[in-house]
């Protein structure tokens, strides 16, 4: 028998979003936590899978996008898990006081809800307007810290960078005990930067289909300037298999809906997820650390998050043949972005003949289909190829 999916339309990470989650994992119902900026996204209206659970993309370690399925044991799991390690460091989870800065369709925008339930302590939201803010941003901060013992939070490179930028930014990073961010994100002059200043980052990996993060590095050992995504998370094993992939087992691993009445195991019989990730393992005082070492695909990081070139190239092809625009094809790569760690650039080659107004209008075109893209995969500038082979000397970039 299949069951209902009920959509959440979510912005960020608002309260009457927060609410609504809780009130459907309450009912024991499936949910899709879904960004209602994205378009053109496969809504499916049941499945056959039993809840309470949650549906979420995935722009993880798998590939290409997909959607990930968690029973909301995963989820319980993942919290206990988290705080079973911040015990074994000393905190009192019941006087930790959790800032989510993280939209609710991201899973680490998700899992402050499911910890501080756990945990059984305080989870605020603090909305994009407030943290670009950093004095109210500070001030807000200590007010609500009160009597609260440990302040902790989870950030995307990008959010990081921002905050640096600014003096009561840092300020603001300095009053935390604990700062998970994605270690495979963080540059070596970010981590310099946050050393200098003892900011108590915890690089960590993970991703949807883990419910999280898998591996976390305690702030005291990346103040001692070890260069790693942390130990082993307790309810995990990760090994290395003969490709260099990264393959994880453990209890939390979610399940890929293919349709309504298809799902799929991430994991092999034997319990295995693999990964498109390359990696290595180390041991160090009789603990297990991973070290992220790159993708195996031409996927790149871009502030936190995937960019898959093949699914932009099949969106854009698509879009071609609806519009009739005169491209014979694209070149899609990555160029660095001192923000965002890397965004998109897109070579246009245009057919023959095609004149300079016909260009600039089809560029307007493409402008304009790619401002309901993610913020991540919105292309940093477009380059016309000509007839010689060279790209053209003005480069078509757009205001962000």
């Amino acid at each position: 028998m299949k069951n209902k999916i009920h959509i959440i339309e979510v912005e960020n990470n608002e309260t009457q979003s927060v609410e609504k989650i809780i009130k459907k994992i309450r009912e024991n119902k499936i949910i899709y936590v879904k960004n209602k900026f994205h378009e053109n996204e496969d809504a499916l209206d049941s499945i056959n899978e039993n809840g309470p659970a949650i549906i979420l993309n995935s722009s993880g370690s798998s590939g290409k996008p997909r959607k990930c399925f968690h029973h909301l044991d995963n989820l319980k799991l993942s919290a206990a898990t988290s705080g079973q390690w911040l015990l074994e460091q000393g905190f009192e989870l019941q006087n930790c006081l959790i800032l989510n800065t993280l939209p609710l369709n991201h899973i680490s925008g998700l899992m402050p809800i499911f910890r501080s339930q756990i945990w059984g302590c305080d989870c605020i939201n603090i909305s994009p307007n407030l943290i670009k803010q950093t004095r109210e941003l500070l001030l807000f901060t200590i007010k609500s810290k009160k009597n609260k013992q440990h302040l902790i939070t989870s950030l995307v490179p990008t959010q990081l960078k921002r905050l640096l930028a600014e003096k009561d930014g840092i300020s603001w990073l300095k009053i935390f005990d604990l700062i998970w961010v994605g270690g495979a994100s963080v540059s070596h002059d970010t981590a310099e930067q946050c050393i200098q200043k003892k900011i108590k980052l915890a690089p960590c990996y993970g991703s949807t289909e883990t419910a999280a993060m898998v591996t976390s590095l305690k702030p005291k050992e990346f103040l001692m300037g070890f260069e790693s995504v942390g130990e082993i998370l307790p309810d995990t094993k990760i090994r290395i298999n003969a490709k260099g992939l990264i393959e994880i087992k453990t209890a939390r691993i979610g399940i890929e809906i293919i349709n309504s009445s298809k799902t799929e195991n991430f994991k092999n019989k034997n319990g295995w997820w693999q990964t498109n990730d390359l990696g290595e393992i180390n041991q160090i005082n009789n603990s297990l650390y991973l070290n992220f070492l790159g993708r195996s695909d031409n996927a790149f990081n871009s502030g936190g998050e995937i960019v898959f070139p093949e699914v932009i190239e099949s969106r854009l092809n698509n879009f071609v043949m609806k519009e009739n625009i005169p491209i014979n094809k694209f070149n899609i790569s990555k160029v660095t972005d001192k923000l965002w760690g890397n965004k998109i650039q897109i070579i246009v080659e245009f057919r023959e003949l095609t004149n300079h107004k016909t260009i600039e209008n089809s560029l307007n075109l493409l402008k304009k289909f790619s401002q309901s893209w993610p913020k991540y995969e919105k292309p940093e500038k477009w380059i016309v190829k000509n007839k010689n082979n060279s790209t053209e000397k003005i480069n078509y970039k757009f205001k962000k």
